[in-house]
């Protein structure tokens, strides 16, 4: 039986997160990330669960080696495109993230949009380590997840968007218990067609478990921001937690 998160990953999604991301390059992402990891000209970049490219190809722009890395074949064929009509150099390779084995070694990794938390507690970790592994020494992890306490507090459950495609529908419900977030998309096309989306399920670690998750996969904490442009972190307010660590 295939796991959600070897089926959600296609066109119903990009029709989805069209209307709440855009399809246009992360370029404000990319500019804090730029500044977070303070990177020399040239240095390697892993972007773990690199999609349709959104941070990849701006950071291969930037005169960084990029290697993007995603499960999905249908995110990767849309980065390679992407990155030819941006005259992008970009390394796609199809992996799970947990396998990074024979990559590397990288100055840094950028991790970004909850990619962290697909799996179990230890196979979460897993892939923390992996990451360890294919860092140099003292490189450094940009890790950006969900703050479920702030969420929670301000998520309505269910939330519509009008969008160009129709509208779209993301339901969700927290279980304070095993830290998971299940979330349930349809997208009602502007024809009354319904797209169904496999419902995800997410671990979402509040901010001690994080850092206790990261001390023990070998980073040290350099700093804690409340989203990709630096924000300060407030953990009743900050949607994101936006995690800047190194190899130690």
């Amino acid at each position: 039986m295939a796991h959600w998160y070897e089926e959600l990953f296609d066109d119903r999604y990009l029709t989805f997160y069209d209307d709440v991301l855009g399809r246009g390059l992360a370029v404000a992402d990319v500019e804090f990330a730029d500044t977070a990891l303070a990177l020399q000209p040239g240095s390697k970049v892993l972007d773990l669960g690199c999609g349709v490219g959104r941070h990849a190809i701006p950071l291969a722009k930037l005169g960084y080696q990029v290697t993007g890395v995603d499960l999905s074949t249908r995110m990767l064929e849309l980065a390679e495109q992407l990155a030819c009509e941006q005259d992008a150099t970009v390394t796609l390779e199809r992996r799970d993230m947990r396998e990074l084995d024979g990559l590397g070694p990288f100055d840094a990794c950028a991790c970004l949009y909850t990619v962290l938390g697909y799996f179990d507690d230890e196979q979460n970790a897993a892939v923390l380590r992996g990451v360890h592994q294919v860092l140099v020494p003292a490189g450094k992890l940009l890790l950006d997840v969900t703050n479920p306490l702030a969420l929670m507090a301000q998520w309505p459950g269910e939330r519509w968007r009008e969008g160009p495609f129709g509208v779209t529908r993301e339901r969700s419900r927290y279980d304070g218990l095993t830290g998971r977030l299940t979330s349930e998309r349809m997208l009602i096309r502007t024809d009354g067609k319904r797209e169904q989306m496999p419902a995800s399920v997410v671990r979402m670690y509040v901010p001690s478990e994080m850092s206790t998750l990261l001390a023990d996969c070998g980073f040290v904490v350099e700093q804690l921001h409340g989203g990709l442009r630096g924000e300060a972190f407030d953990w009743k307010r900050s949607i994101r937690q936006v995690w800047v660590v190194r190899k130690g």
